[in-house]
Parts: structure tokens; C-alpha cells; sequence
């Protein structure tokens, strides 16, 4: 007797009998390991099968002048056939070398998986190669450029406290960054960067450093933040009476009521001393007059730049025509 049936004659004379149900189950359900086992096995053995595996790849390019857009595939789809036991460690990943492949992204936009046969094949045996899945590896591979963007700040992001103006211009430092990056997405980022987060709530003269906008992940930027300050002024509210003045009017026998309005606007604290209020005139013209009533609306004309939000009051006055 073999070595092997005398330990399965052994185990079958342990078992003997088994006098319980529970031990009946344990019985049968040993028999189905071991004979699926011996089944297993021996299908292993036999050199007819077909399956699917994936070979590592490694695709090499210098990065210093291009950079990948997108993942670039690690593993090629092949169907094979041999041994059971060889397809098994293929197939796990076993007794499978990376096959490294060195491309020129500026001439190669893919790579024919057939050309890979010859490397790939001696890595196999006794394992043959049927075909490969994929006839080609795309290979979205641009150049790596480098471009200077001009920092400019979008000033409707910039809330300031009633009664408060911005006295200058925002003050960016550094004025401009270096972004290096894939060809296609530096050249979406264009000229300028704009940044544009919110500042609100500001009473003083500004000064704090902002974040960059968030660039695409393959976009380096040679400064994460830049340093943004502006001056701020309060202003004041002024309220003058001023005469109206009547223009194209046919004749001197046409009075206004009333011939004055109220006139309100602000200025700067650091101008106060420039609030000539002749730099301020109030009109009517007499093309305008509403004919029904003689209602005409009070234009104005404002000389200073440094005025702002001028208001009149009354908006509307009558012409009379007196006897």
C-alpha cells in the first residue's frame, strides 16, 4: 500500500461510525473538502485553458518637459492560455516583471500594444500570448510650459462699512506670479488671474494676505498668496441751498417755484477743504416743461469729481408765468 492510501486508510478507520447527526454532517462535509481539493488539483494539472490576465506596465517619460493630464494605464488587458498552474499566478499577479516603456510624448500620442509582444512575451512563458484587448495605450501626455500671469483683483468682492470709500487703488505684492503646468491649462488660465475673494466690513485702511483662486491640481504656482492693501477714507455729508437756474426760457416773465433746492453729497474727510458748492448747479429747461401743469424737472450738473451720491431735493418744481 502507498504512502498516501495508508493515511487515507487511517483517517477512514478514525472516523469509524459516527453515532450522532451533528458527527454525520462533520463526516460528509469532509469528504466534499477533500475531494474538491483532489478535483482541484488535478484540473490544475492540465495545459488547455484560456484566461484573462493583466501585465504591469510602466510607461517612462521625461517629466521634466511634459507632464500626464490624465492616469496613465499601468496594466495591459491580454488573453492567454497554458497551464493551470502558471495562468493561476499570472493571474494573481505572480512571476510578472513591469515591462518599463520609455515614450516621446512630443512624437507618440499612443502606443500600439502590439509592438509590445516581443517584451512581454519572454516574461510569459510557457504561457502564450492569444491577442491583446486593447489595440492601443492613449497617451495624454502635454508639454510643460511656464508663464508669467499678471495678479488683478475683482473690486466688486470689496464691501465697505456705509459712509466708507476706497481712497486708492488695490495694491498687490507680488504684482505678478509664474504658474507651470500642462500647455492646455496654462493657457486657460490666460493674461491675468483674477482673484476674488471677499473682503467685507472694512472702516480702515486695508491690508492682509489673500489665497490665490484654486488652480487646476497640475498647476504649480511659484506663490501660494499674495499681500493686497488699500487705503480707506470716511466720508462726510454735506447739505447746501442752491438757486435754481432757468434755461431757454422765451421770456423774463416766467418765475420758478420754488427757485431753490436742497442739494446733498459726500467727500472725502482728506478733501473737505475742496467743498466749493459752486461747483455744484442746479437747472431747469423750459423744452422740458410739462405743459399740462408746468411741472419741470430739476437737472444738475456736478464739476467735482470728489462730490459723490448727489441728491436734490425737491426734485420737481412749476414754472409760473406771471401777469
Amino acid at each position: 500500500m502507498s504512502k498516501a492510501e495508508d493515511i487515507l486508510e487511517k483517517f477512514r478507520k478514525s472516523l469509524n461510525a459516527p453515532s450522532t447527526k451533528d458527527e454525520k454532517i462533520k463526516v460528509v462535509l469532509i469528504c466534499i473538502v477533500i475531494s474538491t481539493t483532489f478535483w482541484f488539483f488535478n484540473a490544475l494539472n492540465k495545459n488547455d485553458y484560456v484566461t484573462r490576465i493583466n501585465y504591469p506596465v510602466s510607461i517612462q517619460f521625461d517629466q521634466d518637459k511634459f507632464v500626464a493630464t490624465e492616469s496613465l494605464p499601468n496594466r495591459i488587458p491580454i488573453e492567454v492560455s497554458g497551464g493551470g498552474w502558471d495562468l493561476m499566478a499570472r493571474y494573481f499577479g505572480l512571476k510578472m516583471n513591469t515591462l518599463n516603456v520609455s515614450v516621446d510624448p512630443a512624437e507618440q500620442k499612443f502606443i500600439l500594444t502590439s509592438t509590445l509582444r516581443p517584451e512581454i512575451t519572454p516574461g510569459l512563458e510557457p504561457i502564450s500570448i492569444n491577442y491583446f484587448l486593447q489595440d492601443s495605450i492613449r497617451l495624454k501626455i502635454e508639454p510643460k510650459v511656464t508663464s508669467e500671469v499678471v495678479l488683478a483683483y475683482d473690486t466688486s468682492r470689496i464691501s465697505l462699512d456705509q459712509d466708507y470709500v476706497m481712497a486708492s487703488q488695490v495694491r498687490l505684492n507680488p504684482a505678478t506670479i509664474s504658474i507651470t503646468g500642462p500647455q492646455s491649462m496654462v493657457e486657460e488660465v490666460g493674461d491675468t488671474l483674477w482673484l476674488s475673494e471677499e473682503i467685507d466690513g472694512v472702516t480702515e485702511d486695508f491690508s492682509d494676505e489673500i489665497n490665490l483662486p484654486e488652480l487646476p491640481d497640475l498647476i504649480s504656482v511659484s506663490n501660494d498668496n499674495v499681500d493686497v492693501s488699500f487705503l480707506v477714507v470716511r466720508l462726510f455729508t454735506i447739505d447746501v441751498t442752491l438757486p435754481i437756474e432757468a434755461r431757454g426760457f422765451p421770456d423774463e416773465g416766467w418765475a420758478l417755484s420754488p427757485s431753490s433746492a436742497k442739494v446733498f453729497y459726500k467727500v472725502p474727510e482728506t478733501s473737505f477743504d475742496v467743498t466749493d458748492t459752486s461747483e455744484v448747479r442746479l437747472f431747469v429747461n423750459f423744452s422740458q416743461m410739462n405743459r399740462q401743469d408746468s411741472s419741470l424737472m430739476v437737472s444738475k450738473e456736478v464739476l467735482n469729481d470728489l462730490f459723490r451720491e448727489v441728491t436734490v431735493e425737491p426734485q420737481i418744481i412749476k414754472a409760473v408765468k406771471n401777469d
